[in-house]
């Protein structure tokens, strides 16, 4: 799982362009002005994808996804909207299931269509005769679609150490 977020966290910096100046072409597609307000409409993206998410549940997540996206779990890759809903299916019809997540990060590509979100996760769910809570970190990639909304292209969560 390690190799699999330090890989997507590297990717993401690359494809938005944080390399060091002179690895890439120093002139950009879009201002600096424009990538703040693509930053900023970024997180306010990932935040009405948490808030949809707790009025609705499982259709909200799945809608947040791109039709070629990507959810890692526990090490193992879930593509697309049958492997994405496989996964998160179980955990949505679990009545103590909750989720919830806050974005504190993002960047956005130098052509501002590309970007990534990182921040913190709360989780609830059955264990036993109980409940078990989790705590995180979470990376997710977004691509702006032809309408301009974005959508996930992947969704890496990374469990807290105990």
């Amino acid at each position: 799982m390690r190799r699999a977020v330090i890989s997507t966290i590297a990717i993401a910096a690359m494809a938005c362009g944080t390399m060091a100046d002179g690895d890439r072409d120093s002139t950009p597609l879009i201002t600096q002005e424009e990538r703040d307000q693509l930053k900023v409409e970024l997180i306010e993206a990932d935040r009405a994808w948490a808030s949809s998410v707790a009025r609705t549940g499982l259709g909200a997540w799945l809608a947040a996804f791109g039709p070629n996206g990507i959810m890692v779990s526990n090490g193992t890759s879930y593509a697309g909207q049958d492997g994405i809903r496989a996964l998160m299916l179980p955990l949505f019809a679990d009545s103590l299931f909750s989720l919830t997540w806050d974005p504190n990060f993002s960047e956005v590509s130098d052509g501002g269509d590309l970007g990534y979100t990182i921040g913190t996760y709360e989780m609830t769910a059955s264990a036993g005769d109980g409940a078990q809570d989790f705590r995180g970190s979470y990376l997710t990639v977004w691509r702006k679609n032809a309408e301009g909304a974005w959508k996930v292209e992947a969704d890496i969560g990374n469990p807290a150490s105990e």
